[in-house]
């Protein structure tokens, strides 16, 4: 094992978008079959599975707005993030999304929630006073998974909720931003999904493969 190898993997396997279900995807699961060939493995066979999964509309990314008294937009957030350098030209690229998210356009008035625990809402609710009925949640991530957070939202009866990296969270002392460190860009975005399956898989077969051997789950 050499630190070399590794960086090589790396550069090689996010040199493209591969999401998930998408040609680019199986471009790259061909390409470690192959490499583990390469390396003496007796098999390495590639099996399909029929999962449910999640795209953005990219005619028509997601964007956060804030409108004045009329209705009227004042602010609108980026609908794509800014290229790193060497990638301007790189093709494939889905807007930032998280996967499963309800569809719609919410407007409401906005409450920040801090992690989006179930403590932070017993202080809000139950210390301060603040109702998140009906209202827009601002929540940063950590501490707890993103589908829980969307998950007591929800249960809070919130009409929507925006998730955003802090970089007290996500910003390490002395690191530059990628490309030149690790830290998260200041306009990156994290993706992922909002599930609340606890790592049970797909959502038609929460805990089963979805090879079709098994029965879907049903709206």
């Amino acid at each position: 094992m050499k630190a070399e190898n590794i960086q090589d993997f790396l550069r090689s396997f996010t040199s493209f978008p591969h999401v998930a279900g998408t040609e680019q995807n199986l471009r790259l699961a061909k390409q470690i079959q192959s490499q583990w060939k390469d390396f003496g493995l007796d098999t390495a066979e590639l099996v399909h599975y029929d999962v449910l999964l999640s795209y953005p509309n990219q005619s028509s990314p997601n964007y956060i707005s804030i409108t004045d008294e009329s209705g009227k937009e004042i602010f609108n957030s980026s609908l794509f993030e800014p290229a790193p350098e060497g990638y301007a030209n790189t093709s494939g690229v889905l807007p930032p999304y998280n996967a499963f998210s309800a569809q719609g356009e919410p407007q409401a008035n906005l409450v920040y929630v801090n992690y989006g625990r179930t403590e932070d809402f017993f202080k809000l609710e139950r210390e301060m006073g603040i109702n998140c009925t009906g209202k827009i949640l601002i929540a940063r991530y950590g501490k707890i998974f993103r589908g829980n957070k969307v998950k007591n939202a929800m249960l809070a009866g919130a009409k929507g909720i925006i998730l955003y990296s802090d970089p007290a969270d996500y910003c390490a002392p002395g690191v530059k931003p990628y490309p030149d460190g690790w830290n998260l860009p200041g306009q990156g975005v994290q993706r992922g999904n909002v599930l609340n399956l606890n790592g049970a898989g797909d959502p038609l077969t929460p805990g089963y493969p979805a090879t079709g051997q098994c029965p879907q789950a049903q709206d």
